[in-house]
Protein backbone atom coordinates (compact mmCIF):
# COMPACT_ATOMS: atom_id res chain seq x y z
CA UNK A 1 0.00 0.00 0.00
CA UNK A 2 2.85 2.40 0.71
CA UNK A 3 4.40 1.67 -2.67
CA UNK A 4 1.21 2.49 -4.62
CA UNK A 5 1.49 6.31 -4.26
CA UNK A 6 5.24 6.13 -4.86
CA UNK A 7 4.66 4.26 -8.11
CA UNK A 8 2.62 7.19 -9.45
CA UNK A 9 5.37 9.66 -8.61
CA UNK A 10 8.29 7.50 -9.73
CA UNK A 11 7.74 6.69 -13.42
CA UNK A 12 11.32 5.88 -14.31
CA UNK A 13 11.58 2.35 -15.76
CA UNK A 14 12.29 -0.57 -13.44
CA UNK A 15 12.83 -3.11 -16.25
CA UNK A 16 13.01 -2.87 -20.04
CA UNK A 17 11.71 -5.34 -22.64
CA UNK A 18 10.67 -5.30 -26.27
CA UNK A 19 7.26 -6.23 -27.66
CA UNK A 20 6.42 -3.15 -29.66
CA UNK A 21 9.59 -1.08 -29.86
CA UNK A 22 11.38 -0.18 -26.64
CA UNK A 23 9.03 -1.05 -23.78
CA UNK A 24 9.48 -0.51 -20.07
CA UNK A 25 8.03 -1.89 -16.86
CA UNK A 26 7.38 0.63 -14.12
CA UNK A 27 6.86 0.18 -10.41
CA UNK A 28 3.07 0.05 -10.73
CA UNK A 29 3.44 -2.77 -13.29
CA UNK A 30 5.32 -4.88 -10.76
CA UNK A 31 2.91 -3.99 -7.95
CA UNK A 32 0.01 -4.72 -10.27
CA UNK A 33 0.83 -8.42 -10.42
CA UNK A 34 0.47 -8.68 -6.64
CA UNK A 35 -2.59 -6.42 -6.52
CA UNK A 36 -4.49 -8.50 -9.08
CA UNK A 37 -3.29 -11.75 -7.49
CA UNK A 38 -4.88 -10.81 -4.17
CA UNK A 39 -7.98 -9.51 -5.93
CA UNK A 40 -8.46 -12.88 -7.61
CA UNK A 41 -7.66 -14.72 -4.38
CA UNK A 42 -10.32 -12.82 -2.41
CA UNK A 43 -12.56 -12.08 -5.39
CA UNK A 44 -15.94 -12.63 -3.76
CA UNK A 45 -15.21 -10.67 -0.57
CA UNK A 46 -13.63 -7.72 -2.38
CA UNK A 47 -16.49 -7.47 -4.88
CA UNK A 48 -19.01 -7.34 -2.06
CA UNK A 49 -17.16 -4.33 -0.67
CA UNK A 50 -16.81 -2.72 -4.12
CA UNK A 51 -20.56 -2.99 -4.65
CA UNK A 52 -21.25 -1.24 -1.32
CA UNK A 53 -19.45 1.97 -2.34
CA UNK A 54 -20.93 3.97 -5.17
CA UNK A 55 -17.78 5.35 -6.81
CA UNK A 56 -16.13 1.91 -6.85
CA UNK A 57 -19.26 0.17 -8.08
CA UNK A 58 -19.75 2.60 -10.94
CA UNK A 59 -16.14 2.39 -12.07
CA UNK A 60 -16.42 -1.39 -11.98
CA UNK A 61 -19.22 -1.21 -14.55
CA UNK A 62 -17.10 1.05 -16.77
CA UNK A 63 -13.99 -1.13 -16.60
CA UNK A 64 -15.98 -4.31 -17.20
CA UNK A 65 -17.41 -2.83 -20.37
CA UNK A 66 -13.93 -1.70 -21.45
CA UNK A 67 -12.72 -5.27 -20.85
CA UNK A 68 -15.57 -6.72 -22.90
CA UNK A 69 -14.96 -4.28 -25.75
CA UNK A 70 -11.35 -5.45 -25.99
CA UNK A 71 -12.80 -8.34 -28.01
CA UNK A 72 -13.58 -5.84 -30.80
CA UNK A 73 -10.02 -4.53 -30.61
CA UNK A 74 -8.72 -8.10 -31.01
CA UNK A 75 -10.89 -8.71 -34.06
CA UNK A 76 -9.75 -5.45 -35.68
CA UNK A 77 -6.13 -6.22 -34.85
CA UNK A 78 -6.25 -9.66 -36.49
CA UNK A 79 -8.62 -9.35 -39.41
CA UNK A 80 -8.68 -5.68 -40.36
CA UNK A 81 -5.09 -4.48 -40.03
CA UNK A 82 -3.14 -7.64 -39.15
CA UNK A 83 -1.59 -5.89 -36.16
CA UNK A 84 -1.74 -8.33 -33.26
CA UNK A 85 0.87 -6.26 -31.39
CA UNK A 86 -1.70 -3.48 -31.16
CA UNK A 87 -4.00 -5.81 -29.26
CA UNK A 88 -1.16 -6.83 -26.92
CA UNK A 89 -0.45 -3.16 -26.22
CA UNK A 90 -4.16 -2.52 -25.62
CA UNK A 91 -4.28 -5.48 -23.23
CA UNK A 92 -1.40 -3.96 -21.24
CA UNK A 93 -3.27 -0.64 -21.03
CA UNK A 94 -6.33 -2.48 -19.72
CA UNK A 95 -4.08 -4.22 -17.18
CA UNK A 96 -2.99 -0.77 -15.98
CA UNK A 97 -6.60 0.35 -15.61
CA UNK A 98 -7.44 -2.71 -13.52
CA UNK A 99 -4.34 -2.15 -11.38
CA UNK A 100 -5.25 1.50 -10.77
CA UNK A 101 -8.82 0.54 -9.89
CA UNK A 102 -8.16 -2.41 -7.57
CA UNK A 103 -5.15 -0.60 -6.09
CA UNK A 104 -7.45 2.27 -5.08
CA UNK A 105 -9.92 -0.21 -3.56
CA UNK A 106 -7.19 -1.77 -1.39
CA UNK A 107 -5.87 1.71 -0.61
CA UNK A 108 -9.31 2.81 0.59
CA UNK A 109 -9.70 -0.01 3.09
CA UNK A 110 -6.10 0.29 4.25
CA UNK A 111 -6.54 4.04 4.85
CA UNK A 112 -9.67 3.29 6.90
CA UNK A 113 -7.60 1.44 9.52
CA UNK A 114 -7.16 3.26 12.82
CA UNK A 115 -4.09 5.48 12.87
CA UNK A 116 -3.20 4.97 9.21
CA UNK A 117 -4.89 7.92 7.50
CA UNK A 118 -2.70 10.67 8.96
CA UNK A 119 0.45 8.68 8.14
CA UNK A 120 -0.63 8.13 4.53
CA UNK A 121 -1.62 11.77 4.05
CA UNK A 122 1.72 12.92 5.49
CA UNK A 123 3.57 10.43 3.29
CA UNK A 124 1.92 11.77 0.12
CA UNK A 125 2.65 15.35 1.18
CA UNK A 126 6.31 14.36 1.52
CA UNK A 127 6.23 12.80 -1.97
CA UNK A 128 4.71 16.00 -3.38
CA UNK A 129 7.38 18.08 -1.66
CA UNK A 130 10.28 15.88 -2.85
CA UNK A 131 9.00 15.79 -6.42
CA UNK A 132 8.49 19.56 -6.47
CA UNK A 133 12.03 20.04 -5.19
CA UNK A 134 13.42 17.78 -7.94
CA UNK A 135 11.55 19.75 -10.62
CA UNK A 136 12.74 23.08 -9.17
CA UNK A 137 16.36 21.89 -8.98
CA UNK A 138 16.14 20.64 -12.56
CA UNK A 139 15.00 24.07 -13.71
CA UNK A 140 17.91 25.58 -11.79
CA UNK A 141 20.32 23.29 -13.65
CA UNK A 142 21.29 21.28 -10.57
CA UNK A 143 19.62 17.95 -11.50
CA UNK A 144 19.74 16.71 -15.12
CA UNK A 145 16.99 15.21 -17.29
CA UNK A 146 16.30 11.80 -15.73
CA UNK A 147 14.71 9.79 -18.54
CA UNK A 148 16.36 8.09 -21.52
CA UNK A 149 17.77 9.83 -24.58
CA UNK A 150 14.75 8.69 -26.61
CA UNK A 151 12.41 10.56 -24.27
CA UNK A 152 14.73 13.56 -24.19
CA UNK A 153 14.58 13.88 -27.98
CA UNK A 154 10.85 13.10 -28.21
CA UNK A 155 9.85 15.63 -25.55
CA UNK A 156 12.56 18.25 -26.17
CA UNK A 157 14.17 17.58 -22.81
CA UNK A 158 11.16 18.72 -20.80
CA UNK A 159 12.08 18.70 -17.11
CA UNK A 160 9.48 16.84 -15.07
CA UNK A 161 11.41 15.10 -12.31
CA UNK A 162 10.48 11.42 -12.15
CA UNK A 163 6.89 11.90 -13.36
CA UNK A 164 7.39 11.36 -17.08
CA UNK A 165 8.43 13.76 -19.83
CA UNK A 166 4.93 14.68 -21.02
CA UNK A 167 3.87 18.12 -19.72
CA UNK A 168 0.40 16.89 -18.82
CA UNK A 169 1.80 14.31 -16.36
CA UNK A 170 3.63 16.89 -14.25
CA UNK A 171 0.84 19.44 -14.60
CA UNK A 172 -2.16 17.23 -13.81
CA UNK A 173 -0.47 15.25 -11.05
CA UNK A 174 0.46 18.50 -9.32
CA UNK A 175 -3.02 19.96 -9.88
CA UNK A 176 -4.54 16.90 -8.19
CA UNK A 177 -1.92 17.30 -5.44
CA UNK A 178 -2.79 21.00 -5.07
CA UNK A 179 -6.46 20.15 -4.51
CA UNK A 180 -5.51 17.54 -1.91
CA UNK A 181 -3.31 20.02 -0.05
CA UNK A 182 -6.07 22.67 -0.07
CA UNK A 183 -8.54 20.20 1.44
CA UNK A 184 -6.16 19.22 4.24
CA UNK A 185 -4.93 22.76 4.86
CA UNK A 186 -8.31 24.25 5.69
CA UNK A 187 -9.93 21.21 7.32
CA UNK A 188 -9.17 21.89 10.97
CA UNK A 189 -10.47 18.49 12.12
CA UNK A 190 -7.55 16.77 10.38
CA UNK A 191 -4.39 17.37 12.38
CA UNK A 192 -1.73 17.49 9.65
CA UNK A 193 1.54 19.44 9.97
CA UNK A 194 0.90 22.99 8.75
CA UNK A 195 4.54 23.49 7.81
CA UNK A 196 4.46 20.42 5.57
CA UNK A 197 1.15 21.54 4.07
CA UNK A 198 2.50 25.01 3.22
CA UNK A 199 5.66 23.56 1.68
CA UNK A 200 3.66 21.05 -0.39
CA UNK A 201 1.22 23.80 -1.43
CA UNK A 202 4.04 26.07 -2.59
CA UNK A 203 5.84 23.23 -4.35
CA UNK A 204 2.75 22.02 -6.19
CA UNK A 205 1.79 25.48 -7.49
CA UNK A 206 5.36 26.21 -8.66
CA UNK A 207 5.44 22.83 -10.42
CA UNK A 208 2.12 23.59 -12.14
CA UNK A 209 3.52 26.90 -13.39
CA UNK A 210 6.73 25.23 -14.59
CA UNK A 211 4.82 22.44 -16.35
CA UNK A 212 3.72 24.66 -19.21
CA UNK A 213 0.63 22.48 -19.56
CA UNK A 214 -2.13 24.74 -20.87
CA UNK A 215 -4.74 22.09 -20.07
CA UNK A 216 -3.54 22.12 -16.45
CA UNK A 217 -3.72 25.92 -16.37
CA UNK A 218 -7.38 25.68 -17.43
CA UNK A 219 -7.98 23.08 -14.72
CA UNK A 220 -6.38 25.33 -12.11
CA UNK A 221 -8.60 28.24 -13.15
CA UNK A 222 -11.72 26.05 -12.87
CA UNK A 223 -10.66 24.84 -9.43
CA UNK A 224 -9.97 28.38 -8.20
CA UNK A 225 -13.28 29.65 -9.59
CA UNK A 226 -15.09 26.94 -7.66
CA UNK A 227 -13.01 27.85 -4.61
CA UNK A 228 -13.87 31.55 -4.74
CA UNK A 229 -17.59 30.81 -5.22
CA UNK A 230 -17.70 28.25 -2.41
CA UNK A 231 -15.41 29.82 0.19
CA UNK A 232 -14.63 33.43 -0.72
CA UNK A 233 -12.95 34.29 2.58
CA UNK A 234 -10.60 31.30 2.49
CA UNK A 235 -9.84 32.01 -1.16
CA UNK A 236 -8.72 35.55 -0.32
CA UNK A 237 -6.60 34.07 2.44
CA UNK A 238 -5.00 31.75 -0.14
CA UNK A 239 -4.38 34.66 -2.54
CA UNK A 240 -2.57 36.62 0.17
CA UNK A 241 -0.54 33.55 1.13
CA UNK A 242 0.34 32.84 -2.49
CA UNK A 243 1.35 36.44 -3.13
CA UNK A 244 3.70 36.42 -0.15
CA UNK A 245 5.21 33.15 -1.31
CA UNK A 246 5.87 34.42 -4.83
CA UNK A 247 7.43 37.63 -3.55
CA UNK A 248 9.75 35.50 -1.44
CA UNK A 249 10.47 33.35 -4.49
CA UNK A 250 11.45 36.42 -6.52
CA UNK A 251 13.83 37.52 -3.76
CA UNK A 252 15.29 34.14 -2.77
CA UNK A 253 15.42 32.38 -6.14
CA UNK A 254 14.90 34.68 -9.15
CA UNK A 255 16.06 31.90 -11.52
CA UNK A 256 12.94 29.82 -10.87
CA UNK A 257 10.72 32.88 -11.13
CA UNK A 258 12.30 33.70 -14.51
CA UNK A 259 11.72 30.12 -15.68
CA UNK A 260 8.04 30.39 -14.73
CA UNK A 261 7.76 33.71 -16.54
CA UNK A 262 9.49 32.30 -19.65
CA UNK A 263 7.27 29.19 -19.60
CA UNK A 264 4.04 31.18 -19.44
CA UNK A 265 5.19 33.55 -22.16
CA UNK A 266 6.31 30.69 -24.39
CA UNK A 267 3.22 28.53 -23.84
CA UNK A 268 0.52 31.23 -23.76
CA UNK A 269 1.43 34.86 -24.47
CA UNK A 270 3.63 34.23 -27.50
CA UNK A 271 1.18 31.68 -28.93
CA UNK A 272 -1.63 34.22 -29.35
CA UNK A 273 -1.04 35.52 -32.85
CA UNK A 274 -3.24 38.59 -32.69
CA UNK A 275 -4.73 40.75 -29.94
CA UNK A 276 -8.00 40.57 -31.89
CA UNK A 277 -8.24 36.91 -30.82
CA UNK A 278 -8.88 37.92 -27.21
CA UNK A 279 -11.04 40.98 -27.75
CA UNK A 280 -14.31 39.09 -28.13
CA UNK A 281 -15.60 37.40 -25.01
CA UNK A 282 -18.39 35.71 -26.98
CA UNK A 283 -16.07 34.07 -29.51
CA UNK A 284 -12.83 32.55 -28.22
CA UNK A 285 -12.20 30.54 -31.41
CA UNK A 286 -9.05 32.48 -32.21
CA UNK A 287 -7.51 31.85 -28.80
CA UNK A 288 -8.44 28.16 -28.91
CA UNK A 289 -6.84 27.73 -32.33
CA UNK A 290 -3.69 29.55 -31.16
CA UNK A 291 -3.32 27.61 -27.90
CA UNK A 292 -4.87 24.26 -28.81
CA UNK A 293 -1.84 22.78 -30.63
CA UNK A 294 -4.06 21.46 -33.42
CA UNK A 295 -6.74 20.07 -31.11
CA UNK A 296 -9.57 21.76 -33.00
CA UNK A 297 -8.49 19.94 -36.17
CA UNK A 298 -8.28 16.63 -34.30
CA UNK A 299 -11.73 17.15 -32.79
CA UNK A 300 -13.21 17.93 -36.21
CA UNK A 301 -11.50 14.86 -37.67
CA UNK A 302 -13.04 12.68 -34.97
CA UNK A 303 -16.51 14.17 -35.44
CA UNK A 304 -16.33 13.52 -39.19
CA UNK A 305 -15.01 10.02 -38.52
CA UNK A 306 -17.98 9.24 -36.25
CA UNK A 307 -20.55 10.80 -38.59
CA UNK A 308 -19.26 8.70 -41.49
CA UNK A 309 -19.47 5.55 -39.37
CA UNK A 310 -22.58 5.95 -37.18
CA UNK A 311 -22.47 2.26 -36.28
CA UNK A 312 -19.53 3.14 -34.00
CA UNK A 313 -21.48 5.61 -31.87
CA UNK A 314 -23.66 3.30 -29.69
CA UNK A 315 -21.01 0.85 -28.43
CA UNK A 316 -17.69 1.81 -30.04
CA UNK A 317 -15.18 -0.36 -31.88
CA UNK A 318 -13.09 -1.58 -28.96
CA UNK A 319 -10.98 -0.40 -26.06
CA UNK A 320 -7.91 1.52 -27.30
CA UNK A 321 -8.94 0.77 -30.89
CA UNK A 322 -7.75 3.68 -33.03
CA UNK A 323 -6.91 1.55 -36.06
CA UNK A 324 -9.55 3.27 -38.19
CA UNK A 325 -8.43 6.82 -37.42
CA UNK A 326 -4.80 6.56 -36.38
CA UNK A 327 -4.57 8.88 -33.37
CA UNK A 328 -6.37 9.88 -30.19
CA UNK A 329 -8.72 12.85 -30.21
CA UNK A 330 -7.01 14.71 -27.35
CA UNK A 331 -10.59 14.81 -26.09
CA UNK A 332 -11.71 12.16 -23.60
CA UNK A 333 -15.34 12.30 -24.65
CA UNK A 334 -14.70 11.81 -28.38
CA UNK A 335 -12.09 9.13 -27.71
CA UNK A 336 -14.50 7.19 -25.50
CA UNK A 337 -17.30 7.40 -28.06
CA UNK A 338 -14.93 5.95 -30.66
CA UNK A 339 -13.67 3.16 -28.41
CA UNK A 340 -16.59 2.23 -26.11
CA UNK A 341 -19.43 4.26 -27.60
CA UNK A 342 -22.06 6.44 -26.00
CA UNK A 343 -22.81 3.56 -23.63
CA UNK A 344 -19.24 3.51 -22.33
CA UNK A 345 -19.14 7.31 -22.12
CA UNK A 346 -22.29 7.29 -19.97
CA UNK A 347 -20.72 4.73 -17.64
CA UNK A 348 -17.61 6.92 -17.31
CA UNK A 349 -19.65 10.06 -16.63
CA UNK A 350 -21.76 8.24 -14.02
CA UNK A 351 -18.54 7.32 -12.23
CA UNK A 352 -17.30 10.92 -12.27
CA UNK A 353 -20.64 12.28 -11.07
CA UNK A 354 -20.66 9.80 -8.19
CA UNK A 355 -17.97 11.88 -6.42
CA UNK A 356 -20.19 14.97 -6.61
CA UNK A 357 -23.35 13.39 -5.21
CA UNK A 358 -21.75 12.06 -2.01
CA UNK A 359 -22.79 14.15 1.01
CA UNK A 360 -19.75 15.73 2.66
CA UNK A 361 -21.27 18.37 4.95
CA UNK A 362 -19.29 17.27 8.01
CA UNK A 363 -15.96 18.11 6.30
CA UNK A 364 -16.69 21.05 3.94
CA UNK A 365 -13.10 21.66 2.84
CA UNK A 366 -12.64 18.08 1.74
CA UNK A 367 -15.86 18.63 -0.21
CA UNK A 368 -14.34 21.77 -1.71
CA UNK A 369 -11.18 19.92 -2.74
CA UNK A 370 -12.95 16.90 -4.20
CA UNK A 371 -15.73 18.76 -6.01
CA UNK A 372 -13.26 21.33 -7.31
CA UNK A 373 -10.86 18.79 -8.82
CA UNK A 374 -13.68 16.70 -10.29
CA UNK A 375 -15.26 19.77 -11.93
CA UNK A 376 -11.87 20.81 -13.31
CA UNK A 377 -11.50 17.31 -14.77
CA UNK A 378 -14.89 17.54 -16.47
CA UNK A 379 -13.72 20.69 -18.27
CA UNK A 380 -10.12 19.71 -19.02
CA UNK A 381 -11.06 16.29 -20.38
CA UNK A 382 -12.41 18.18 -23.37
CA UNK A 383 -8.76 18.95 -24.19
CA UNK A 384 -7.12 15.65 -23.23
CA UNK A 385 -7.45 12.08 -21.96
CA UNK A 386 -5.56 12.42 -18.69
CA UNK A 387 -8.01 10.17 -16.79
CA UNK A 388 -7.35 7.30 -19.16
CA UNK A 389 -4.50 4.86 -19.75
CA UNK A 390 -2.70 5.88 -22.94
CA UNK A 391 1.07 5.37 -22.78
CA UNK A 392 2.20 9.04 -22.31
CA UNK A 393 -0.14 9.49 -19.33
CA UNK A 394 1.62 7.05 -16.98
CA UNK A 395 -0.24 6.80 -13.63
CA UNK A 396 -2.41 9.96 -13.57
CA UNK A 397 -5.65 7.94 -13.40
CA UNK A 398 -4.34 5.84 -10.51
CA UNK A 399 -3.17 8.91 -8.61
CA UNK A 400 -6.52 10.66 -9.14
CA UNK A 401 -8.27 7.61 -7.70
CA UNK A 402 -6.19 7.39 -4.52
CA UNK A 403 -6.46 11.15 -3.89
CA UNK A 404 -10.25 10.93 -4.24
CA UNK A 405 -10.11 8.03 -1.79
CA UNK A 406 -8.11 10.07 0.72
CA UNK A 407 -10.52 12.98 0.40
CA UNK A 408 -13.41 10.62 1.17
CA UNK A 409 -11.99 8.23 3.78
CA UNK A 410 -12.66 10.64 6.70
CA UNK A 411 -16.33 10.44 5.68
CA UNK A 412 -16.41 6.65 5.45
CA UNK A 413 -19.26 6.36 7.97
CA UNK A 414 -21.50 8.39 5.71
CA UNK A 415 -20.42 7.24 2.25
CA UNK A 416 -20.60 3.48 2.76
CA UNK A 417 -24.03 2.49 1.49
CA UNK A 418 -26.01 0.57 4.05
Amino acid sequence: MWLIPLSYFYNLPVLSYSIKGDNELRLYDILGVFILFYYIKYFKTINIEINRIIFFRRFKYFILFCSFSLIFTLLFSIFYRDRILWFIQSFLYLFHMWVFFIGSVFFYFYACKDGVYKKLATYILVLITIESLIVILQNMGVIPFLFSRVYEIGYNGFLSGTFGPNKIVLGMTMLISFSFVIGLLYESKLKISKILLFVALFGSIISIMLSGSRTTYVGLIIFLLYFIISKTGKFLNLVILGSVMFVLLMIINPVVFERINDTINNRIVDRIESHEDIQSVDDMTGVYEDLGSGRSDLHLMYVNHLLKRPYIIPFGIGFNNRLLIGSSAHNMYLSLINEVGIFGLILFLRWMFSFLIIKKRKLPYLQLALNGIVLSMFVTLYFGEHLYVYRPLFGILGYFMIICVLLLVPLRKTIDEK
